[in-house]
């Protein structure tokens, strides 16, 4: 308990960068520090599963069953390429954040691009965790305290659940101590899954969801951008890749993608088998939050309310250290503010916007899909294939690379001395050209979809 609290009774202590405080907590060279293959897997499930998985079913209506189970296929097998890509540009440059990743490959400006695109991209994550919050506490409030002012006003509750629950929460610099919510995370979410299964089986005869199925077997519309860009959405977790490496112990590309492709894998099977089975449930009437379709007078869907509030609740503060982290290396030290008092106004200011937003948003595929079709095909496709062409074309030789160097940029990564040699480079630069094309593609259909120009 003292961990959670600590940083709510004492000033903070001045931390380096991004880079620095991770190489103090996983030096070079230490094997025995680091996160193992099944925790990095817990923890990336849980970052993809959760919010994500909610809004899958929506998908469906826009693709057709045929059509939304192609487009996750391809979905899953450019999100998880680009996952692996980022990876192992970090095991080439020894970077260890995606800032440092893209300055050494293609230049410091790049770098400070991609914190940009970090930060409104954990600002949307935010934003929609918290719409989700506000969605799941008046949902389970309403049963369990029926007529009190939580199940009356979204915003009441998700005020009070932001204050006293999230602000502590967002406090943390170390987020160690809660990797054992990371399990309790993914058990509330199976919990809301197995609920969704059965409720579909025991209300067939009603609802009829063979038919609805055939109904909506295949058809083709421009609408089936938005169903990629809502997958792109549920896969995003490539903000966090280079951290994801660099915290695993005995690091290497190999340890690293096997937790990749466990874990995309995982969340392929679940988020097809959820989605369709979603679908099938309501039709054309399904929400862009499942859960808002059931009755909010059964306790089994007020457990899974409550279940998937926690699990929400518990992954914010990835997404939030992200954003802050981001703000932080644009604005904060640039301009050289630094903390005089103990009141953490940069956490308060940005937790602000992301609970007005939160509760100003009620549809949370809305924010999803608009994510997705720009900052998520930038962060997962395009950024990426950019960063393996930009290292790629400065020479296959580790020292050669490391002569366009400057003294800033080797202070961001960790001494490597793997480089490109016997290495089918051809091919992995033909992949990055396929990801940087089809991301530009993907967001720009998306939105002509979505804003119903075509």
């Amino acid at each position: 308990m003292n961990r959670l609290t600590q940083p709510l009774m004492k000033k903070p202590a001045s931390r380096g960068t991004e880079d620095e405080e991770l190489l103090k907590k996983f030096p070079d060279g230490d094997k025995e520090k680091g996160a193992t293959i099944l925790g990095t897997c817990i923890t990336l499930l849980k970052n993809m599963v959760g919010a994500g998985l909610l809004n899958v079913p929506v998908a469906f209506m826009y693709s057709s069953v045929l059509g939304g189970v192609l487009d996750m296929i391809l979905s899953s097998v450019l999100a998880t390429g680009g996952f692996l890509l980022i990876g192992y540009c970090c095991s080439k440059t020894g970077a260890r954040s995606y800032r440092a990743l893209m300055s050494v490959s293609v230049g410091p400006a790049a770098g400070k691009l991609i914190d940009v695109m970090l930060f409104f991209h954990t600002l949307f994550s935010c934003v929609g965790y918290i719409t989700l919050i506000g969605d799941f506490t008046t949902k389970g409030m309403s049963g369990l305290m029926p007529g009190s002012i939580f199940a009356e006003s979204r915003t009441v509750a998700t005020v009070t659940i932001v204050v006293f629950i999230i602000f502590p929460l967002s406090l943390l610099r170390d987020l160690k101590s809660l990797k054992p919510f990371s399990a309790v995370g993914l058990a509330a979410i199976w919990f809301s899954c197995m609920y969704v299964f059965y409720e579909c089986w025991a209300s067939a005869e009603e609802n009829t969801p063979m038919q609805t199925i055939s109904d909506h077997w295949w058809y083709v519309k421009f609408d089936t951008f938005k169903t990629i860009a809502l997958f792109n959405g549920s896969f995003s977790a490539h903000y966090s890749a280079p951290t994801f490496y660099a915290e695993l112990r005995q690091k290497s590309f190999t340890r690293y993608a096997q937790c990749a492709l466990w874990s995309f894998g995982i969340s392929t099977v679940l988020f097809t088998v959820f989605g369709v089975v979603g679908f099938a449930r309501f039709g054309d009437d399904v929400m862009g939050n499942i859960l808002k379709g059931y009755d909010p007078t059964s306790i089994p869907v007020q457990l899974s309310w409550m279940c998937m509030n926690i699990a929400t609740i518990f992954v914010f503060p990835i997404a939030f250290q992200r954003m802050r982290a981001s703000w932080t290396a644009l604005v904060n030290k640039p301009l050289g503010l630094k903390s005089n008092s103990a009141i953490p106004w940069t956490t308060i200011g940005l937790l602000a916007a992301c609970a007005y937003f939160g509760i100003a948003f009620t549809d949370i595929a809305v924010v999803k899909l608009i994510k997705g079709a720009t900052l998520g095909v930038s962060i997962m496709f395009i950024m990426p294939g950019l960063a393996f062409l930009g290292i790629s074309s400065k020479g296959s030789n580790r020292k050669e690379f490391e002569r366009t160097f400057s003294p800033e940029m080797k202070r961001q990564i960790s001494p490597t001395t793997e480089d490109f040699q016997d290495e089918q480079t051809g091919l992995i630069r033909a992949f990055s050209y396929v990801l940087v094309v089809v991301g530009v593609l993907q967001g720009i259909f998306a939105l002509l979809s979505h804003f119903k120009l075509i």
